[in-house]
């Protein structure tokens, strides 16, 4: 919450210096950010600063050296930034994104699987578990469509992405029967390794992808 919080205190204290003129937004959004708001204050007709926030938990599954591996999204997403406006409608941004937590993974196994080289029953390495560590707040850039701030109601998008840098994958197992735990931690950490090598670049960049109803008293 604190993030959330340090948002809330940046637009306040924009809110409270902007000019008897300025022009306000909010919007209702949807996309790859999650399900959520974010209000706009134009500093003026081509300078708006924009925050927001999204309730995201979602679940995406995909196959990884033969375990179907569900990977569940952060819980919240928030951003604050600076929106361009090169003409009326089409603008450019950039600013910061957090989020609250580590994506997790959960691997579903019901077969013999190959782990860091050597093959494991279900029974010995019972349930996959990690998470994609990476930095909590990170960069982003993105194109738009759509002015926040002008009256009355109409859409907008984004267009972007986020850069979250090098992240790391860790893997653990819980409830196997494999008795060499020094070597189930040594193979996972090499299946780790193999995920980041092969996931590198769906990994450090996350995309803006952004569809929202907005209204504006400009």
């Amino acid at each position: 919450m604190k993030k959330s919080h340090t948002i809330v205190a940046l637009l306040a204290l924009l809110v409270g210096s902007a000019p008897a003129n300025a022009q306000f937004g909010v919007a209702g959004r949807a996309g790859t950010l999650g399900l959520g708001v974010e209000g706009a204050l134009g500093l003026t007709d081509r300078v708006v600063v924009r925050g927001g926030l999204g309730l995201s938990g979602l679940e995406a599954t995909t196959t990884f050296h033969g375990i179907e591996v569900a990977l569940t999204l952060p819980d919240h997403w928030y951003n604050v930034g600076i929106d361009l406006y090169l003409n009326g409608a089409l603008r450019i941004g950039g600013g910061v994104l957090f989020k609250s937590d580590d994506p997790t993974i959960t691997g579903r196994i019901e077969n013999g699987v190959d782990v860091g080289g050597r093959t494991f029953t279900q029974a010995e390495l019972g349930t996959l578990t990690g998470r994609v560590l990476s930095v909590d707040r990170a960069a982003y850039a993105l194109i738009g469509f759509g002015k926040h701030t002008s009256g009355g109601i109409g859409l907008s998008s984004d267009v972007g992405a986020a850069f979250l840098g090098s992240p790391t994958v860790s893997l653990a197992s819980e409830g196997g029967t494999f008795a060499d735990q020094a070597e189930l931690n040594s193979r996972l950490e090499q299946e780790a390794l193999s995920f980041e090598a092969n996931m590198k670049t769906y990994l450090k960049v996350w995309p803006i992808l952004n569809l929202a109803i907005r209204v504006g008293a400009a």
